[in-house]
């Protein structure tokens, strides 16, 4: 038999958001059997104080995943250990929390630091354990709820914890996660010892190998990839041919370096060639100059050195000294408006002088000297284009020389990781096909060891499943009883055994894993209920109820004469005020079970509004008309009320133990008056007949 825990008193010291009172510091509060109410508003700490009842049974441990538990080992996970320290302007560094619950027959206390949710002290049945390390501390505070919870392992406690105990914001989905199901009903039904411990090896084995066989897997595809292509490269010649291209790009490297060498010296030669023509016709000139300037000397004695300076110049071809002109016609000009014996500058008439015999424009040596420029600027312009297409061919022999570099590069290194020659590449074929034998022999002995667990684990679906089948009926009934007073459309939930594989290969074993899917009736199918298998497929509030409701039943079959425990964080959040009064009762019912029940304690957070939770928890409904329009059982079928008297020992009341919100601050009174017609909405104790 499982024995859930059943909270029956925290304490809360040093932690800055509970001050409480100066008659009574931080939070001391007693959980009565039935009914509890946490009272407040928002930011008040309804949320972090749940929050820390949840840490203080878990410590700083959670299920796996986000959302759906899926295929993830199943084992726990660390949670935020820091989560409260960051909650504190003092990082909780002396804050404490301590809880008593029970398990079963047994008494533990166990106090936590808030500050990294280290056990710091415990005490079981009032006999206290030495302080010892944290780990060690924990250690010991798991092996105890273990033996007392009658679970296989801390791990389980944590899964009903967090699946079935709280219902918080961050709840689990349980309905509609199918692993999350077939795991919870499998620690809830059938043998919890031994049989649980091998189903959780078995799982986690199997998810092991099936993972290292997909890793496996992947390497021999990559080694076999490999050896084929080895294969086919000796098969095919590939080797033959990229030898064989390798020397035709060295041949043609060869002889592109030998036509570049060449182009650069024919190059060099035009452009030294052209180089001394420019000097020859530079001194050519300078030297009919010099012949120029001493005809003007003897032809106009009457001009001046710089004048002859000038005419010379000009008539030497060199061009005007003055703006630089050597255009053919500027030069035709000036040696005309000479043989005119005219001034080339005014136009004037030039006075006879000394003439010498001879002409000297007429002279075979000034002559001579003409020709001799003109050659050589006809021999330096035919050099122009011989030049040009030296540096074309070498810009373009250059550019190829590159491009058959790079070629070459890339065949090479094609052929280095073949293995350079035959004998080579044969070598590497026959390694990787050593590799390729290894790593296949690991793979068909990965499937053969996962052949023998999946025989032993099927075993025990099987076994799960034929138990949880034959509790079927009851677990629809309990539904069926508790989703009634949150849904008015008819919910029903029916045993669908899901049959799916483990891990994520293909073509594997199949097994039987127990769950439920939820029916329901709408607006549209007003007659018949119709199957949601998606979350997704229902509303928001109808989802949360269902769930609710399914754990609620859950609770019911897995401790039907023993106490257990249900927290819940706002239920009225969803609520519109029909189903107020009728989610109310359903929660009285479960919280005052008879026999060996009766010491449940419900859990609840609330806050102070008019939505009217808190009273019809109590039993105290104030509008007792709507009341009775809205429920379906008569007063006979419900638990009593809870008396005025006693109210305050089932009230947490945080509005008077927390730190107060700005808002409080300022609307204190309202507030306190909203909380009391909350709790007291027949009269206030001692003013009410007795």
């Amino acid at each position: 038999m499982i024995n859930f825990p059943v909270l029956t008193r925290v304490r809360v010291l040093d932690f800055a958001m509970y001050a409480g009172t100066d008659a009574k510091p931080g939070l001391d509060h007693i959980f009565v059997p039935g009914v509890n109410v946490i009272v407040g508003i928002n930011g008040l700490g309804k949320t972090t104080l749940l929050t820390m009842l949840l840490r203080a049974l878990t410590g700083a441990t959670d299920v796996p995943g986000n959302d759906d538990l899926g295929d993830r080992r199943r084992r726990i996970v660390p949670a935020d250990r820091f989560w409260f320290r960051r909650r504190a302007p003092d990082d909780a560094v002396n804050a404490k929390v301590t809880i008593w619950f029970s398990l079963g027959d047994h008494e533990f206390e166990v106090t936590r630091s808030l500050a990294n949710l280290d056990v710091v002290e415990l005490s079981v049945d009032q006999q206290p354990f030495p302080t010892a390390r944290g780990n060690e501390m924990e250690a010991t505070y798991r092996d105890q709820v273990v033996a007392a919870s009658g679970l296989s392992s801390f791990e389980d406690f944590v899964f009903l914890i967090r699946y079935i105990v709280f219902y918080l914001e961050d709840r689990r989905s349980l309905v509609w996660d199918a692993a999350a199901q077939g795991d919870v009903l499998g620690i809830l039904v059938g043998d919890h010892g031994e049989r649980r411990g091998q189903y959780v090896d078995l799982f986690n084995e199997l998810l092991s190998k099936d993972s290292e066989y997909r890793n496996v897997h992947a390497v021999v595809y990559k080694r076999r990839k490999e050896f084929d292509k080895q294969t086919s490269t000796i098969e095919g010649g590939q080797i033959e041919r990229l030898v064989q291209l390798v020397e035709e790009r060295r041949k043609d490297l060869k002889a592109l370096i030998v036509r570049k060498n060449e182009l650069a010296q024919t190059r060099d030669q035009l452009r030294e060639q052209m180089e001394n023509r420019r000097q020859e016709i530079h001194e050519g000139r300078a030297a009919l100059a010099t012949q120029l300037n001493n005809f003007y000397e003897s032809f106009f004695p009457q001009l001046d050195s710089p004048a002859r300076y000038l005419l010379a110049y000009f008539e030497a071809g060199a061009g005007c000294l003055v703006c630089g002109t050597q255009t053919p016609e500027a030069t035709e000009r000036v040696t005309s408006k000479l043989y005119m014996n005219t001034c080339p500058v005014c136009g004037s008439p030039i006075e006879e002088g000394h003439r010498p015999a001879n002409d000297p424009h007429a002279g075979e040596e000034i002559e001579q000297q003409r020709e001799g420029i003109a050659a050589a600027e006809a021999d330096l312009a035919a050099m122009e284009q011989p030049l040009r297409g030296a540096e074309q061919g070498y810009s373009s022999t250059a550019a190829e020389l590159v491009s058959i570099t790079s070629q070459l590069a890339s065949l090479e290194g094609q052929l280095k990781a073949l293995g350079d020659s035959l004998p080579n590449v044969i070598e590497r074929r026959d390694e990787l096909n050593k590799t390729l034998i290894t790593f296949e022999a690991a793979l068909n002995q990965l499937e053969v060891e996962r052949i023998e667990l999946a025989g032993q684990f099927r075993q025990l679906t099987e076994a799960i499943d034929q138990e949880v089948r034959a509790i079927s009926g009851q677990i629809e009934q309990a539904f069926a009883k508790y989703i009634r007073g949150f849904l008015a459309e008819q919910c029903e939930i029916k045993y669908t055994p899901r049959v799916r594989r483990l891990g994520q290969r293909a073509n594997t074993d199949l097994f039987t894993f127990p769950h439920f899917i939820p029916a329901l009736t709408s607006g549209v199918h007003r007659n018949i209920t119709t199957v949601r298998e998606a979350g997704q497929s229902v509303s928001e509030s109808q989802k949360e109820f269902i769930d609710l409701a399914f754990r609620m039943a859950l609770l019911e079959l897995a401790a039907p004469n023993a106490p257990t425990m249900l927290i819940l964080e706002t239920p009225e959040a969803s609520l519109d005020s029909v189903f107020v009064p009728r989610a109310a009762d359903l929660l009285r019912r479960f919280a005052t079970r008879l026999n060996g029940a009766h010491e449940t304690r419900l859990i609840a957070s609330s806050n102070v509004n008019r939505e009217q939770m808190i009273p019809a928890l109590f039993g105290a409904y104030p509008d007792q008309r709507f009341y009775g329009q809205v429920v379906d059982e008569t007063a006979i079928d419900m638990p009593p009320m809870i008396p005025i008297a006693e109210r305050a020992s089932h009230v947490l009341d945080l509005l008077t133990i927390a730190v107060p919100t700005r808002a409080l601050e300022r609307f204190r009174a309202a507030y306190e008056e909203e909380r009391d017609q909350a709790i007291y909405p027949d009269g206030q104790p001692g003013n009410a007949q007795a």
